[in-house]
């Protein structure tokens, strides 16, 4: 079985929703898209609206919270699935949501400005690295440093000090 992907183009059209549940931080927001219609008479006209609802999950959760506001053009990417419930006089609902894997700003409509997360620590679902990878198969490069990662200097090839006749090896004189 395959998830169905979407990529959605549209506008925030409520306020985003931040809460902590048992299973991570969750922002839910709705984006409107309208589709632009041609007439008949060379001009355009607005079709329908039609609203999506949005859940974004744990890092992304905050981000959009601390990102997105009502109306800003957002290109949206993630799975879409169906949520099914029973009000409590017994009637089936159900809502599509897009479980979101991107959001961003539409840059085709605005500027935004980014801002990196600071990483404070290591999470569990932190992929390994290539050098990590490789250090715990065995092998590592001889010029990455399996601590750090990074590329480490050519060793030099050990030459003797050169011995200068008359003088010891602290530099003074015999």
């Amino acid at each position: 079985m395959s998830d169905v992907n979407m990529t959605l183009h549209g506008y925030v059209g409520a306020e985003v929703e931040f809460k902590q549940t048992g299973r991570g931080d969750l922002a839910s927001f709705r984006v409107g898209t309208t589709p632009r219609i041609r007439d008949g008479h060379g001009g355009y006209r607005n079709g329908e609206t039609t609203w999506t609802q949005v859940a974004a999950w744990r890092t992304l959760a905050g981000n959009v919270a601390a990102s997105i506001s009502v109306g800003d053009p957002v290109v949206v990417i993630g799975r879409l699935r169906t949520s099914r419930w029973t009000t409590p006089e017994g009637e089936p609902r159900e809502r599509t949501i897009l479980d979101a894997t991107t959001v961003a700003h539409d840059l085709a409509r605005g500027t935004s400005v980014f801002r990196k997360n600071p990483r404070t620590t290591p999470r569990d679902d932190d992929d390994e690295t290539v050098n990590e990878v490789l250090e715990r198969v065995g092998q590592v490069p001889p010029n990455i440093d399996p601590v750090t990662g990074e590329l480490r200097a050519p060793a030099a090839a050990a030459q003797p000090e050169p011995e200068v006749a008359g003088v010891d090896q602290a530099g003074a004189a015999a």
